[in-house]
């Protein structure tokens, strides 16, 4: 019996310490300001502001100031600094502040259309934040491009995905031609 209590307890401990507790005034399941799907003001589908299909100042495709491809000062491929592989301060292999097991800093967490978390964002620097899949596996890194971020694989390829601004502490997700994925981080 006691070797059944001490499993169980283990276990419990296990996975306490492995899951990912999303704070209830970033969970858009139950904080209805924070969800798209109930607040307008932040959803891109009613609000032009924060849509690049209609605001050229936060599409890549317009404007070559936010677009990897044509602005080298966004591009990790070209500035060393931006990219973890060449700069080990923003690199969780050789910084475990930056692992989502290990930091005590501020996380986002990406969303999906149905507000369950698919990822988590950890802030590495004024420029840079480290993108992970729930399973704690880094899988890209997002560049600041003025108010938006641009989604690179660990290869540092622009994956012509980015985030804009919601203008009130979030983001949302979309494609190179302006479509929202739906998507959102909190």
């Amino acid at each position: 019996m006691k070797t059944y209590f001490a499993t169980f307890l283990f276990l419990l401990i296990s996975a306490s310490v492995f899951a990912q507790n999303i704070p209830f005034n970033q969970n858009p399941k139950y904080t209805s300001s924070v969800n798209p799907n109930y607040n307008s003001r932040i959803n891109p589908e009613y609000t032009s502001d924060i849509n690049p299909r209609y605001n050229t100042e936060i599409n890549p495709k317009y404007n070559a100031k936010i677009n990897p491809t044509f602005n080298s000062s966004i591009n990790p491929k070209y500035l060393s600094k931006l990219n973890p592989t060449y700069n080990s301060k923003i690199n969780p292999k050789y910084n475990n502040n930056l692992n989502p097991l290990y930091t005590f800093t501020d996380k986002k967490y990406l969303f999906n259309e149905a507000s369950e978390a698919i990822g988590v964002l950890i802030y590495a620097n004024s420029d840079v934040y480290l993108y992970y899949d729930m399973n704690n596996e880094w899988i890209g890194y997002f560049i600041r491009a003025n108010t938006n971020y641009n989604l690179f694989s660990l290869d540092s390829e622009w994956t012509n995905k980015y985030l804009c601004s919601d203008l009130q502490n979030g983001y949302n997700l979309f494609e190179s031609n302006g479509e929202w994925t739906g998507n959102h981080v909190k």
